[in-house]
């Protein structure tokens, strides 16, 4: 393990660097046009359209990776992030920054592949679950403090865009001056997503659900913050808090998974979700600190809703293909986040707390579900269960339906 550590530091400093850049920009965007008095439903295009880019993304960019390599392939994305950046900042939102905000995303896939791969072709099925929880907790963690950002220069400023811009390009640095060549790549394997959805509609649902919340929450948190009545670094915490949620919770969920049917996990992580944007709905008045408390317990529920729906996928798949398995997922995944930030602001018309509302409702129609599967679908096969992973692994080859 100490050798792989040493092999993976500077794809994981790399991500540091970039996702700092990616988590402030994302925020960034969502207060600008908030700013400058257009409505949520605006925001909310954005974000799906930034989605739609990482779904294109993780379709095609995968063959430049096996063309060039990690290193050059990295190098060219995070590089092509800084462009758009250095361009966007000279217009004016909305609506040119639909473009921008998609190939954006387009790009971001591609970092998010190069990484994901490079660590999974260089860790074991022993170590895998150790290397992915390094890589989940480094994405957290960048995400929670690039949240402060948006504390550091002015929102209407050209030094807005110059601050993203220079974590994408100094994110280069890491994987170009390191010892190590990369990992060489192996052919990828296509899955039929309409056949997951029938053998495991419970995994497929639950990522599906995943990307409606995280994508609305992603897309709508600043602004919900912002309409609040907020400050800028109480929207920071909200946001920064929420994350760090997420992060807690992880593994002590995770090893419930692995110890219990993860029928019953689902439907618990999902119960719980459903409970507590309730009462951010019904306690919205209450202090800002019960709030804070209320998000962090939800985002820990909330971010671990993704991996948990991917590692029940994988209980019925064999371990010698989880590629596919996870290319399908990020596909249904991404579905959910380009479709919840265009929905999530119709309840926000109530109020900012709408959002919540939005979240309850889905989290409620999961755990609907979940319970009828668990009352009429048979357990996955005992001998294909696999550990649970912080974020999911890639492989897959079908073994069983659910």
């Amino acid at each position: 393990m100490r050798n792989i550590i040493k092999l993976i530091i500077a794809p994981i400093s790399s991500l540091i660097i970039i996702m700092l850049g990616i988590s402030y920009l994302n925020t960034f965007i969502s207060l600008r046009v908030t700013a400058d008095g257009y409505p949520s439903f605006i925001t909310g295009v954005l974000y799906s359209f930034y989605y739609l880019g990482m779904m294109i993304g993780a379709f095609y960019l995968e063959k430049i990776i096996h063309l060039k390599g990690h290193i050059r392939s990295f190098s060219m994305f995070a590089g092509g992030v800084s462009a758009i950046l250095l361009i966007q900042s000279f217009t004016q939102p909305p609506y040119t920054w639909i473009l921008f905000r998609f190939f954006t995303g387009m790009l971001v896939a591609g970092l998010f592949i190069v990484i994901e791969s490079w660590l999974l072709l260089l860790a074991c099925p022993k170590t895998r679950g150790s290397v992915l929880a390094l890589y989940m907790i480094a994405i957290y963690t960048a995400q929670s403090f690039g949240q402060f950002g948006i504390n550091l220069v002015p929102i209407h400023s050209m030094q807005s865009f110059n601050l993203a811009l220079i974590f994408c390009t100094a994110s280069i640095i890491p994987v170009c001056i390191m010892k190590a060549a990369a990992p060489s790549l192996h052919e990828a394997e296509i899955i039929n997503v309409f056949y997951l959805f029938k053998k495991i509609p419970l995994g497929f649902l639950g990522n599906f659900t995943s990307g409606l919340i995280l994508g609305a929450f992603y897309a709508l948190g600043p602004v919900y913050a912002k309409n609040s009545g907020y400050s800028l670094i109480q929207i920071s915490m909200v946001m920064a808090v929420t994350i760090f949620g997420g992060m807690g919770l992880q593994w002590p969920i995770g090893k419930l998974s692995d110890i219990f049917p993860r029928r019953y996990i689902i439907i618990l992580v999902c119960a719980f979700i459903c409970s507590i944007s309730l009462l951010l709905v019904f306690f919205h008045e209450s202090s800002y600190n019960m709030h804070l408390l209320l998000l962090f317990i939800l985002g820990g529920f909330v971010f671990t809703l993704y991996p948990i729906s991917i590692t029940y996928c994988c209980d019925f798949f064999s371990s010698s293909g989880l590629t596919s398995v996870t290319a399908a997922a990020l596909l249904i995944f991404g579905s959910g986040c380009i479709i919840g930030p265009i929905i999530a602001p119709l309840f926000m018309v109530i109020g900012p707390e709408g959002l919540f509302l939005y979240i309850a409702l889905f989290a409620f129609l999961l755990t609907f579900f979940a319970v009828y599967r668990q009352h009429t679908a048979p357990p996955p096969p005992p001998e294909t269960k696999e550990n649970y992973q912080v974020h999911p692994g890639l492989s897959g080859n079908l073994s069983d339906s659910e």
